[in-house]
């Protein structure tokens, strides 16, 4: 049965108390954690500089993404929704083929819109 003896683990060594039984300095702990926290302190104020305001302005950017691309869906629409409501409510003709009418008026008034707020803007400036 020697050869039985060689394939088992070797028995554990009993420990003695004290620092250089385990390996470690004393006071080692206290300096690992003051390192480790002035490293986190370090890494949050980067962070807070940096990281923190880029998010910002770039939540910016995607918010004004997702609001502009709303307010044109919903222009689109509503331009639509009137044209569609001179053709029903003012027939001009009988079979309704003057839809035309309807995008030249209802563009005859974006167009004005958009004259007015462009008089309002240099107005503005002088």
């Amino acid at each position: 049965m020697p050869e039985s003896d060689q394939l088992s683990p070797p028995a554990p060594q009993a420990q003695g108390s004290g620092a250089g039984a385990t390996g470690q300095i004393p006071g080692a702990a206290s300096v690992a954690a003051a390192a480790s926290e002035r490293i986190v302190d370090l890494v949050d104020k980067v962070r807070a500089r940096t990281t923190l305001k880029v998010m910002v302005v770039l939540r910016a950017v995607v918010y004004g993404l997702v609001v502009s691309i709303a307010v044109i869906t919903a222009l689109v629409l509503a331009v639509l929704g009137l044209v569609r409501m001179w053709d029903a409510y003012l027939p001009l003709d009988p079979l309704g083929r003057r839809v035309w009418l309807g995008y030249v008026v209802v563009g005859g008034l974006v167009f004005l819109a958009g004259a007015a707020l462009l008089g309002w803007r240099r107005a503005a400036r002088r």
